[in-house]
């Protein structure tokens, strides 16, 4: 199992998927309050379908170059995320319950599945939840802690209960209003990949391109 976490992990971080690591207040409040999860996903909106731009940076350990991505994503709370990176060159990484398939263009690069590799679906469900604002499941698998900011603000912070998956994620946290705006992960190895969405908008459907994309 611990091979296959390895594996996967690798995959969505050069997708640019997980991040974590942002150090919260004195003020935060304490571990694992559940009220605290409500406040925040009473602040989230409701709409369905999330679409906007991403920018990731990646520092490795030992490397001293930041690596850079941005690109595009799609979230559909019922179905999963689409995640295209158009820079530094196109990749499309889609993530459903279940499954996580890579491609370059129509060309398949990696599917992992669940009923093939169990541990696969631990991490979409992680992935899953996050990028669909669902904390309750998000806080099957950490324990969190975190603060509320003003009228509409959020930070959250989330660290591994299990030890599998301690061995991949060291830390999860992020941050936003309705919508996430910033996740930041710090791997286990100690690279820290960060991640800002922009532009985020949000709508009731899926256009017919996207729901092609789920398919």
């Amino acid at each position: 199992m611990r091979k296959v976490m390895k594996n996967t992990a690798m995959l969505l971080l050069l997708s640019g998927f997980i991040l974590c690591g942002l150090g919260l207040t004195a003020s935060a409040q304490a571990a694992d309050d559940p009220a605290l999860l409500r406040s925040v996903q009473s602040r989230l909106a409701t709409d369905t379908v999330i679409r906007g731009d991403f920018t990731q940076t990646r520092q490795l350990t030992g490397v001293k170059k930041t690596l850079a991505s941005n690109g595009v994503f799609v979230v559909e709370k019922t179905r999963g995320v689409l995640w295209r990176t158009l820079s530094p060159f196109p990749q499309t990484t889609r993530v459903t319950q279940g499954e996580i398939l890579q491609k370059d263009g129509d060309r398949v690069l990696m599917t992992l599945r669940a009923d093939q590799e169990p541990a696969v679906n631990a991490i979409s469900r992680v992935l899953f939840s996050l990028f669909a604002g669902d904390l309750t499941t998000l806080a099957e698998y950490f324990d969190h802690h975190g603060q509320l900011d003003g009228d509409t603000g959020w930070q959250l912070s989330f660290a591994p209960r299990d030890a599998a998956l301690r061995t991949v994620i060291a830390s999860l946290s992020m941050e936003g209003d309705r919508v996430v705006r910033r996740v930041t992960l710090t791997s286990a190895a100690g690279d820290v990949t960060r991640i800002a969405f922009t532009n985020a908008v949000t709508a009731s459907a899926l256009t017919a391109d996207e729901h092609a994309q789920f398919e």
